[in-house]
């Protein structure tokens, strides 16, 4: 009997380099998605309200008059149907904080593929730190 072939194929762990490669492009991805979220929001907030961006004061008596600023994740998904600049601007701002998570677990999943148990471990617990504080957050606001 030949003995196996080893070949890169989809059940073939990816190296450290390749690790580093996928938790870079996850990183790099959320942040061009997130820059275009901003853009967008920013410009359908001047085209819808061009008045609020006259002045820096103008600017921050309307942020200070706005109610509807979304504050929860319902709000946001509420504004964006809506299509308010705020609300789209937020979820920009969401999507950015959520990409290093998004990094972490990209990170998990290859150091299991490898095999890599502490590294694998080490990801998961900082990963558990952070959900447990965005948990935290949400349950005391």
């Amino acid at each position: 009997m030949a003995p196996l072939a080893r070949g890169y194929g989809a059940l073939t762990p990816p190296s450290p380099r390749g690790v580093r490669a996928a938790v870079g492009r996850v990183l790099h991805a959320g942040v061009l998605v997130s820059a275009a979220i901003l853009l967008t929001g920013y410009l359908v907030g001047l085209v819808g309200d061009p008045a609020a961006f006259d002045s820096h004061a103008v600017e921050q008596a309307h942020l200070r008059a706005s109610a509807s600023f979304p504050h929860s994740f319902v709000a946001v998904w509420d504004g964006i149907g809506r299509g308010s600049g705020e609300a789209i601007i937020v979820a920009g701002v969401l999507v950015l904080i959520l990409t290093p998570v998004a990094g972490l677990v990209t990170s998990a999943v290859a150091f299991a593929r490898r095999r890599d148990w502490l590294f694998t471990a080490i990801s998961a617990s900082v990963l558990s730190v952070i959900l447990g504080s965005f948990l935290i957050g949400w349950l005391s606001a």
